[in-house]
C-alpha cells in the first residue's frame, strides 16, 4: 500500500496515459487454490493494487483502475507473471506459469506480441550462450570456430531482423521491445573492444523522453545492465565504485532531457544502491542532486533535493531515529532503552494482505531467533482489529499506532514509501539492513548475522 503523502516525490511522474477501470482475468490450471495479488512497476519497489482469491475453477478477476503500463500477477506461494496493460481488457490463460511458452493471451495482440518477443529472445540468448564457451576456447582459424561463429552472428542476424520488423508498428509493446533487446556483438572485436562498442551504444534504443517506458521493469533492467557491464573481475572495489559512478553519470545525462524522466531515473538510482548498502555511491548521489545538462525551475530543483533528503535518513550505519510512546495495549516504551543484540523495525497496515502474513512469519522468526527484538508500526487499520491479530498470532514485540495512518511522524523518520517495510538495527540501533521483504529479512540472518 503506497503513502499518499509521497506521491507527489515518487509517483507524480507516471503520467496517466490512459487511466480506466477494465478487466484483468486469468486462469491458471497448474497451482493450488490461492490469493493472487495484481501488482504494478514503480521503479525499485512494487505497488499491490488489489487482491483476489482464486474462484473453485481457478480463476481470478481484477477489476481495478489502472494507467497504460506494464503490471505483475503474484500468487501467494511467489509465482510471478507480468503482463502488459493498455486501456484494454486482458485474459491470461497460465497452462504452466513457470514456462512462458505455457501462458497465453485471449485478444490482447499487444500482450501476445511481447510474449513472442520473450520466447525469441530467451531461445536466442540460450542459443548464444552455448556458443560463447566455444568461440573463446577454440582455434580462429579452425573450421569449427568459423561455423560456430557464423552461427552466432546468424542468431544475432535473426533477432535483430526479427525485433527491426516488430517495432516498425510503434505501439507500446514495440516500444518496450526496442528498449529491451540486446545489443549484438561483433565478433571480429576483441573482448575489451567488445565491452567498449557494447557501452558506447547500451542505449542507443532508448527514447529517455518516452515516459510510457517509466511504469514497467523495462527500463530499470536496462539500467541495471549497463551498470553491470561495467564491473570486472579485475577491478578492485574502489574501481568498481568509479565504475559505478561513471555509469551513473552516463545515465542521468541521457535522462537529463526530460525532467519528470530524470527525477524517475535519480529515485531509482538512489534507492538501488542504498538497498545494495553501497554508500560511497549513496554519498556521490547525495552530492550532485542534478546534471549541469539538466534545465529546471527552482520548484524543480527542490523536488530533487527533497529526494536526497528523505532518502539520506535512512542509509546503512546511520543511527535509526528513536521510536517511542505507547504500545497499542497503553504500554509505554523507548526503542533506544530496548536491550537486544538486534531489533527489527517493522511498517504495516492492516489492509496489507502481506503485511498480516509477515506478521505470522514474524512470530516464528523471532521464536527461532531470541537475539532479535520487534518495534512495528501500523501505519493504517481499525486499532481493534490489531489488537485482536496480534492476540491471536501470539508475537511478542512493541506495536505502535497512533490513528495518524501516514502521518505519523515515524513514517517520515525511516523514508517510509510502502508497507511492508523493514529495517535490522544492531545493538546500539545503528541500520544493518533494509530488507525488500521478509525473506530477504530471514536470509540476510541466516547468511550474514548468523555466519
Amino acid at each position: 500500500m503506497k503513502k499518499n503523502k509521497y506521491l507527489i516525490i515518487i509517483l507524480l511522474f507516471l503520467i496517466p496515459l490512459c487511466v480506466s477501470a477494465q478487466s484483468v482475468s486469468a486462469t491458471f490450471f497448474n497451482i493450488p487454490q490461492q490469493k493472487v495479488y495484481l501488482n504494478a512497476y514503480t521503479g525499485l519497489y512494487m505497488e499491490v493494487l488489489d487482491s483476489v482469491m482464486m474462484s473453485n475453477d481457478k480463476r481470478v478477476e481484477f477489476n481495478t483502475t489502472m494507467k497504460t503500463g506494464m503490471y505483475q500477477l503474484e500468487t501467494e506461494f511467489g509465482e510471478t507473471l507480468d503482463f502488459i496493460y493498455d486501456d484494454a481488457p486482458v485474459k491470461i490463460v497460465v497452462k504452466d506459469i513457470d514456462d512462458i511458452n505455457s501462458i497465453g493471451f485471449v485478444d490482447s495482440q499487444i500482450n501476445i506480441n511481447w510474449y513472442a518477443y520473450l520466447i525469441m529472445k530467451e531461445r536466442t540468448l540460450n542459443s548464444l550462450n552455448i556458443l560463447k564457451p566455444v568461440l573463446r576456447e577454440y582455434d580462429k582459424e579452425s573450421d569449427f570456430y568459423i561455423k560456430a561463429k557464423n552461427e552466432y552472428q546468424s542468431l544475432q542476424n535473426n533477432f535483430v531482423s526479427y525485433t527491426d520488423s516488430i517495432i516498425l508498428d510503434n505501439n507500446y509493446a514495440s516500444q518496450l521491445i526496442k528498449v529491451d533487446r540486446f545489443t549484438p556483438l561483433n565478433l571480429d572485436y576483441d573482448f575489451k573492444k567488445q565491452r567498449d562498442d557494447l557501452v558506447a551504444n547500451f542505449f542507443n534504443d532508448v527514447d529517455f523522453n518516452n515516459l510510457s517506458l517509466i511504469p514497467t521493469n523495462v527500463l530499470t533492467t536496462k539500467i541495471i545492465d549497463f551498470l553491470s557491464i561495467l564491473q570486472t573481475s579485475e577491478q578492485n572495489y574502489e574501481q568498481q565504485i568509479l565504475s559505478f559512478i561513471l555509469g551513473i553519470d552516463k545515465v542521468l545525462y541521457l535522462a537529463s532531457t526530460n525532467f519528470e524522466m530524470y527525477k524517475f531515473v535519480f529515485q531509482y538510482l538512489i534507492e538501488v544502491f542504498q538497498e545494495l548498502s553501497i554508500n560511497e555511491v549513496v554519498d556521490y548521489m547525495t552530492r550532485i542532486p542534478y546534471s549541469e545538462n539538466l534545465d529546471c525551475s527552482e520548484e524543480e530543483y527542490n523536488e530533487l533535493l527533497s529526494i536526497v533528503e528523505f532518502n539520506s535518513r535512512v542509509k546503512i550505519g546511520n543511527l535509526a531515529k528513536n521510536i517511542s510512546g505507547k504500545t497499542i495495549f497503553d504500554e509505554e516504551f523507548d526503542m533506544y532503552d530496548i536491550d537486544s543484540k538486534f531489533t527489527i523495525v517493522y511498517f504495516w497496515s492492516y489492509t496489507c494482505e502481506h503485511c498480516r502474513e509477515n506478521i505470522k512469519d514474524l512470530k516464528i522468526f523471532l521464536d527461532e531467533n531470541p537475539d532479535f527484538s520487534l518495534v512495528a508500526v501500523s501505519v493504517k487499520g481499525d486499532i481493534k482489529k490489531i489488537k485482536k491479530l496480534i492476540k491471536k498470532v501470539k508475537i511478542k514485540g512493541y506495536f505502535y499506532h497512533d490513528g495518524l495512518e501516514w502521518e505519523t511522524p515515524f513514517v517520515d523518520d525511516y523514508a517510509v514509501t510502502s508497507t511492508p517495510s523493514f529495517f535490522i538495527l544492531d545493538k546500539d540501533k545503528k541500520i544493518l539492513f533494509k530488507p525488500f521483504d521478509f525473506n530477504e529479512l530471514n536470509n540476510f540472518v541466516n547468511l550474514i548475522i548468523k555466519q
